[in-house]
């Protein structure tokens, strides 16, 4: 007999025990969901401002059971284990866990706080869209709209077992209005009392001054005991139940307004206005990183990120390069977004990383570029133990670092388990490119990771202990050769994490020696890739995230003629319409 006491205990205390986080989704689903005055329907004593009591949703077919029987276990089970507690064969290589439907706690709804989701609005847009940031994929296009809905009859009626979604005695469906709730336009009167509210309302806490989720990052933990980190808000595009739209404002006031049951993140919906909460999510909204012209960058359908430009272009300037992140020289260049995924071509490998991308921006001038890269990381990682083994060693099997990595404390589990348990290493970033691409005949490119001895790689890593360092690649399996930053002349010009992001600034010569160092040529495309290790995640050596080629190439100066030769002509055309005119005048005058 399900305890149908002890669910309703649960769901008050749910409630009642709602915590400060914003772990952010987002369900811009356009959703006006009739009230039902029948007296089936569930009825709240207290309706929060912005919802309405609907009616209970119509229970599925047994055929449709049945057919969403098969569908689950020949795409579902994987993750969701044969009981639908979340334990299937690939739920220990997954961060966070796939979701444990037993207990019937769903986190992307438009209904009120504790209670079940609307199955064929909440559930199945999210089986439809997926749920950006974890391992959910959308199941748009492999599964049917009709298998979509007979899968989640099976959940709904099987694998949720200490619930009832037609149990009119304990459940009630509140459901948001949102269609019907004007949004109120961002402006700058309404951004800045969103800001108000954050701090009102102490969202900063958890996830941090500046959104980027470094408040409270890892003290978190969801209904199951698993670790859980408050979203990167300047990140909506990872925002679980985005639906593809991650730049909706109507997400963000979703989430505030019903919570995310199993998360520490709580309704706001009893103790704010629904023009409150629009002003905060204005603000959230606002946080979400745009392009230089203030626009939402655009998002790829395919990966629900945004798109990336493979070339990162290095701009030329006159006299230093400057080593202050804020100068306007750095301020006034494009900056390109730089994808990263956990490596896992050889062990130890690692499927969940904590880094998923970087900017980076560049500057010549006639003797020197310089990179500036700056990237989300909730902490600031530095090792706190001595490091056995030398900065040039990439084997770090011997030292007992196999794959996986799992922690140093506590027994060995699933990577959810696992995390905040880590040894802490330094955080760290790394740029290659080949030292001699000019020999590399096309199409062929150096072995992307850390190179071979047909074509060395030359690489410069820089760690969270200040150390910045040279190497020569030779391969994935082999040690790297150390090289003298000094006599190259590399030099670190900053380094600085502050409220979640790490800016790092460093230059070397454009032409060094051509056996050891890559040299830059204008307008050519030179092979680059980029490595960063988040310390906090026990990233050291072959445990990384890694980016696929992308291209440096450094953009020619505009030669002086372009400025002279224009402007010459264009006095020249003034000095000869002012002698037409005046001609004109003159033989006017003479006929007068």
């Amino acid at each position: 007999m399900k305890d149908r006491w002890f669910t309703q205990i649960r769901m008050l205390l749910l409630v009642a025990a709602a915590g400060t986080a914003l772990v952010f989704s987002g369900s811009a689903s356009v959703l006006t969901y009739a009230q039902d005055e029948d007296e089936d329907a569930g009825e709240a004593e207290e309706v929060p401002e912005g919802f309405k009591a609907a009616a209970f949703p119509a229970m599925p077919s047994a055929g449709d059971v049945e057919a969403g029987k098969r569908v689950y276990f020949t795409k579902c089970v994987w993750c969701h284990g044969v009981d639908g507690a979340g334990d299937g064969p690939a739920a220990d290589r997954l961060w966070p866990r796939p979701r444990n439907f037993n207990q019937g706690t769903f986190k992307i709804r438009h209904t009120a706080s504790g209670e079940l989701p609307l199955p064929d609005v909440d559930l199945l847009q999210t089986v439809t869209h997926g749920l950006p940031g974890s391992g959910m994929p959308s199941w748009d296009g492999i599964l049917t709209e009709k298998q979509r809905r007979q899968v989640l009859a099976f959940v709904t009626a099987e694998l949720v077992q200490d619930r009832e979604f037609d149990d009119k005695e304990f459940e009630t469906y509140t459901v948001l209005q949102i269609d019907d709730l004007e949004p109120i336009p961002p402006t700058e009167e309404s951004l800045k009392r969103g800001a108000e509210l954050f701090v009102e309302q102490k969202c900063f806490e958890c996830h941090g001054v500046k959104g980027r989720g470094d408040g409270n990052a890892f003290n978190l933990k969801d209904d199951w005991g698993f670790p859980i980190q408050p979203a990167d808000q300047t990140k909506c595009w990872n925002f679980r139940g985005s639906r593809r739209d991650p730049y909706d404002v109507k997400n963000i006031f979703r989430t505030f307004s019903t919570g995310m049951n199993g998360t520490p993140m709580p309704s706001f919906a009893d103790n704010t206005t629904i023009e409150e909460r629009w002003h905060l999510s204005n603000f959230v909204q606002s946080l979400c990183e745009r392009g230089p012209d203030g626009e939402p960058l655009p998002i790829d359908p395919l990966t629900d990120k945004p798109k990336v430009k493979f070339v990162v272009l290095s701009s030329p300037i006159e006299g230093e390069l400057p080593g202050d992140p804020n100068h306007e020289l750095w301020q006034n260049r494009e900056r390109r977004l730089v994808a990263l995924g956990g490596q896992i071509t050889h062990k130890p490998r690692n499927f969940v990383n904590r880094i998923d991308d970087v900017w980076v921006r560049s500057l010549y001038n006639d003797k020197e570029i310089a990179f500036m890269f700056q990237w989300n990381d909730r902490s600031q990682s530095i090792a706190t133990e001595e490091q056995e083994w030398d900065p040039t060693e990439v084997n770090l099997e011997d030292y007992g670092l196999v794959s996986e990595q799992l922690p140093t404390t506590g027994e060995p589990g699933s990577i959810a388990a696992a995390q905040n348990k880590y040894r802490v290493f330094n955080d760290a970033l790394a740029i290659q490119f080949p030292v001699k691409w000019q020999e590399i005949p096309p199409p062929e490119k150096p072995r992307f990771f850390w190179g071979n001895e047909k074509y060395p790689v030359d690489i410069v890593k820089w760690e969270a202990d200040g150390s910045l360092r040279a190497f020569t690649g030779l391969g994935w399996d082999q040690d790297f050769e150390d090289r003298d930053i000094f006599a190259m002349d590399l030099t670190l010009l900053n380094a600085e994490w502050e409220d979640g992001r790490w800016t790092l600034v460093f230059k070397r010569p454009v032409k060094a020696d051509y056996e050891e160092d890559t040299y830059f040529e204008v307008g050519k495309y030179i092979p680059t890739v980029f490595f960063v290790w988040d310390g906090h995640n026990g990233d050291v050596g072959r445990k990384l995230a890694v980016s696929s080629f992308y291209y440096t190439v450094l953009i020619p100066p505009i030669p002086m003629e372009t400025y002279i030769y224009p402007t010459v002509i264009a006095v020249g055309i003034v000095f000869l319409e002012g002698w037409v005119l005046t001609r004109r005048a003159n033989k006017r005058k003479g006929k007068a």
